[in-house]
């Protein structure tokens, strides 16, 4: 990507995680009126002196195109929408009354009108009504007459986290608006309040019900646009919304939406009428609503205080583009990482998808390489550089590469699990329909200027490749293993994972432990994994949630009451507050974190002696005790967010170290020990200062006939790949996947054998 203005060329594959035979839609925005497009099979993507060289992989079966371009811009922000609200004619009602319950999050600062409803709809067509804040935080009531759109300004304010009842009635003949707002006490200090006002308009309303009807965002809808624009979403709480008529002294309900049904799902039930809503953009459910009192924190337990849904404006869920084009994968496309490489003239962007195996296929190989697209998705567009945010990290801002240049100056491409939402609020959904553009081949981590995620893993294809061949291994990724569970893993000996699975599902981790006991091998080759309970819903592929609670190393915690996920019910924070540190399934797990320059293993003694690790310490005798200090990313092995072994959280005892950072000289003072690792006195919570921040290389046997190599280093990939591969690490790493895949075969000849044994027995009458 060379330009890096609003209109260079970016996209999304829809699905990111496609089959083959497939043909996935590619949606593209540029600033051009063409453009051309070619798919290419990923490897390595980021530059280095020190690392292996581009290697990406034009596939031929798919012909370079081109193209129509043009921008595209999504529509951020959250909403209900109700497409048809009413039976009822409203032309001659007394009066129409709107009640809700609202906390505003952010009644001024936003930049733009906040709808709290609207039946007005986008021409603007003299009728319907709608209430929303204006850039100043003053309460609109807009209502159509005749002729025109009155605009009434009331004086009742909001003040920012306080719980309003409002209750606002419009006679249509007399053209009479009256509000009624009650402030609910924040706490003992204050009394509830009560404000009411009324405005009379210069001629009577015109109210129908013939357009579709919105609740915090006004009736755009979600269309993409082809220039930037502006959101109009509420933030902040609303609960309780109802609509009522009086007409001839009967009191009808038009709609009346419990928002404490359906959570895990985005329709709105309406119990009046049956007029249900369509909520957008994914706002957060399962939040606590103004009758929530602390009795009760888990809201699928609770028979109140969970009726609110929390609006943001920088919501975003499906960009909704318009597809520029379709892919047709081939039916025997082997399985691994793609992308499409796209060029206008001025800009260029690599869009990646993946490609699983073929189910269907005869053969399958014994090595499965795990892409951990939950985490993609969790750090998908992160804004940590963003010091204006409420959550930043203090780094260095001029080592933003294009790929971030471009994220600034489009913030219709939604925030990451990282972010606070612009009210302050914390995060809880994360989206993959859209363009992802720190998930690039070539895209350098501005924190720690070098690769992180999705391109440093990237070279794990590239060591794969030199291994065992380019299709003598499968790809698979978090979404195949959360929607297919053990069934897909048991079809494999040997699970390599990346370098940062950190999001895991509990049927991903059913899954790793039944792969264990079944005898499989797995090769953990990162850090910070398996660390945040996560939730995915397989009707909505694209969208995982994420619920930080009360511990772990994270940019905001979630306030209490408000740690239960929406999409299944469950306990947010940690696997480690849940009962299942991935100590119990991988033999380490993530104690600490730092920025600074990194650190080599030191092989142990008691390894050296170990007769089990003699195949996996082969052609490093030479090399001295020390592996592993260098790297391509903070000039070490180990780096990042690092682990260690730990028996007391579940390390199998049978666990040995085969290497710790301990024996290198350690971790220096920029690397700080995770909260959840220490009580008080919080003291020695620094890398000269604490034994518990180290990396530790761990190996262990299981009962199922399998073992586990872990490495506890984000960065282990890193040094994977300095020299091209030609390294201690590298060779250690080769040497316990050559030693797995050795064992599975000699497992697979043992399982032949016998069952010929027994054919010739049952032949025999045996």
């Amino acid at each position: 990507m060379s330009a890096t203005s609003s209109n260079a060329i970016i996209g999304y594959v829809d699905p990111l995680v496609c089959s083959p035979g497939d043909k996935p839609a590619v949606k593209v925005s540029c600033g051009r009126s063409s453009f051309t497009s070619q798919v290419l099979r990923l490897g390595a993507g980021y530059q280095h002196p020190d690392g292996p060289p581009v290697n990406h992989r034009p596939v031929e079966r798919i012909p370079k195109q081109t193209h129509h371009g043009k921008p595209q811009f999504s529509r951020t922000g959250s909403f209900l929408r109700v497409e048809s609200w009413t039976g009822h004619a409203l032309s001659d009602v007394d009066f129409i009354s709107i009640s809700l319950w609202c906390q505003a999050t952010l009644p001024t600062g936003a930049g733009h009108e906040q709808y709290l409803f609207s039946s007005i709809d986008t021409t603007r067509t003299a009728s319907g009504f709608e209430c929303l804040l204006n850039e100043s935080g003053v309460l609109i009531v807009r209502v159509g007459t005749s002729n025109d759109i009155q605009e009434v300004k009331l004086s009742t304010r909001l003040v920012r986290h306080q719980w309003y009842h409002l209750c606002l009635t419009i006679e249509p003949s007399p053209g009479i608006i009256r509000l009624r707002a009650r402030a609910k006490a924040r706490d003992i200090g204050e009394l509830s309040a009560l404000f009411e006002e009324e405005h009379r308009l210069p001629r009577p309303a015109q109210i129908k019900a013939d357009k579709p009807f919105t609740i915090a965002g006004d009736s755009c809808g979600n269309e993409p646009s082809r220039q930037p624009v502006k959101s109009s979403s509420f933030n902040g709480k609303i609960d309780g919304f109802k609509v009522e008529t009086l007409s001839n002294g009967t009191l009808a309900t038009l709609v009346d939406f419990n928002f404490c049904l359906d959570i895990p799902t985005d329709k709105v039930r309406d119990v009046g009428n049956q007029h249900h809503g369509n909520l957008v953009n994914a706002p957060s459910r399962a939040v606590t609503g103004h009758d929530w009192d602390a009795s009760q924190s888990d809201w699928t337990r609770a028979s109140y205080g969970y009726g609110a849904i929390h609006f943001h404006d920088d919501d975003l869920d499906d960009a909704m583009w318009e597809t520029s084009f379709e892919l047709e994968l081939p039916d025997d496309l082997h399985s691994g990482c793609y992308g499409v490489f796209v060029d206008d003239g001025e800009s260029t962007d690599m869009i990646p998808f993946f490609v699983r195996p073929d189910p269907k296929a005869a053969e399958v190989p014994m090595v499965a390489l795990i892409i951990p697209t939950f985490t993609y998705a969790a750090y998908a567009n992160e804004h940590l550089y963003d010091e204006s945010r409420t959550v930043s990290f203090p780094g260095d801002t001029s080592k933003l590469d294009t790929h971030f240049q471009t994220l600034v100056k489009r913030p219709d491409l939604g925030i990451s699990l990282y972010d606070s939402h612009n009210d302050g609020s914390g995060t809880v959904f994360s989206t993959l329909k859209r363009p992802v553009l720190n998930m690039r081949p070539d895209y350098s981590m501005w924190l720690f200027d070098g690769a992180r995620e999705f391109p440093a893993d990237l070279w794990f294809v590239d060591f794969l490749d030199r291994e065992l061949g380019s299709d003598a291994y499968d790809v698979i990724t978090d979404h195949d293993i959360s929607a297919s569970g053990a069934s897909l893993l048991n079809r494999y000996k040997v699970l390599m994972s990346c370098s940062h699975p950190e999001y895991p599902t509990s049927g991903m981790l059913d899954a790793y432990s039944a792969f264990l006991a079944g005898g499989g091998h797995f090769m953990y080759l990162g850090g910070n994994g398996y660390y945040w309970a996560t939730t995915h819903d397989p009707t909505r592929p694209h969208r995982i949630e994420v619920r930080r609670a009360e511990a772990g190393c994270r940019t905001f915690g979630l306030p209490p009451g408000n740690w239960h996920h929406s999409l299944t019910g469950e306990p947010g924070g940690l696997w480690r507050s849940r009962g299942r540190p991935p100590n119990r399934i991988f033999g380490v797990g993530s104690c600490a974190m730092g920025i600074g320059k990194g650190a080599g293993y030191g092989i142990t003694p008691e390894a050296r002696q170990d007769a089990r690790l003699g195949p996996i310490l082969r052609g490093l005798e030479d090399s001295g005790d020390v592996i592993g200090d260098f790297g391509l990313v903070q000039g070490a092995a180990s780096g990042d967010e690092i682990d260690r072994l730990d028996y007391g959280l579940g390390t199998p005892g049978n666990a040995v170290v085969v290497a710790t950072t301990k024996l290198a000289g350690g971790h220096s003072d920029q690397y700080m020990l995770f909260n959840e690792e220490t009580l008080f006195p919080m003291v020695n919570t620094t890398g000269t200062t604490s034994e518990k921040i180290r990396s530790d290389v761990v190996y262990f046997d299981t009962g199922g006939g399998g073992a586990v190599f872990s490495v506890g280093s984000i960065n282990w990939v890193g040094a994977m790949a300095w020299k091209g591969f030609e390294n201690d690490v590298a060779r250690m790493t080769a040497n316990v996947l050559g030693e797995f895949v050795r064992r599975s075969r000699v497992e697979m000849e043992k399982k032949k054998k016998k069952k010929k044994r027994d054919l010739v027995d049952g032949e025999n009458g045996v």
